[in-house]
């Protein structure tokens, strides 16, 4: 008689114990963790707390995270995601102001007005690096593939230095955001990406060679 159950595990691997997470654990434990980040910060965040508002043990965070870091990241990762969507206004302009009053939207009255917060306790928590490093990177990219569509449509000089542009146009904002507290106003979006396109302005035609 056949003693074989099935197919040999890989080697090194352990059966799993207990019942399988359900289908929306990720949704609610990523959901929680956005809104605990937003009332208590990072320093108040405890993944006994986590637990209670997702309604889940907190076993069951901790075998899909391991960490409360973890968690952490993977809330803003997902924020960061969520949070940056690419106009498609045909212009440079158009696209840079979209993108502007996008991240004014989320870091201030939207699920990512925790983030000024993080910045403040960055300097008493070193894992908060990472997760700013995600967020930060995570919006320059969309920086960058703008200016990219622009340098196709020859609106900027392929040669320009695109960092430098992003600094330029995040710097006003967070300057606000985080040092000063002044209102951040449609007029000031407008003004910042205006100065910038004065600074690059498109590259010459090309000679056609016609004379």
């Amino acid at each position: 008689m056949s003693t074989e159950t099935g197919p040999p595990r890989p080697a090194g691997t352990k059966p799993r114990r207990g019942r399988p997470p359900a289908p929306d654990t990720e949704e609610r434990v990523l959901t929680a963790a956005l809104e605990l980040l937003a009332r208590d910060g990072y320093a108040g965040l405890t993944l006994n707390v986590l637990a209670a508002r997702a309604g889940l043990a907190k076993t069951t965070i901790l075998r899909r995270w391991g960490s409360k870091a973890a968690v952490a990241a993977a809330a803003v990762e997902r924020l960061a995601l969520h949070s940056v969507g690419l106009p498609e206004s045909g212009t440079l302009r158009g696209d840079l102001i979209a993108l502007q009053h996008k991240a004014v939207a989320v870091f201030t009255d939207g699920e990512g007005g925790f983030i000024p917060r993080l910045i403040r306790e960055s300097g008493h928590h070193a894992e908060i690096a990472d997760l700013l490093h995600t967020v930060i990177h995570t919006r320059r990219l969309a920086y960058h593939r703008i200016l990219g569509r622009a340098i196709a449509r020859h609106e900027l000089d392929p040669d320009v230095d695109q960092d430098v542009i992003i600094d330029m146009l995040i710097g006003p904002i967070w300057t606000r955001l985080l040092i000063t507290r002044d209102p951040i106003t449609a007029g000031l979006i407008e003004e910042i990406v205006d100065a910038i396109l004065r600074a690059y302005p498109p590259p010459p035609a090309p000679d056609d060679g016609r004379g």
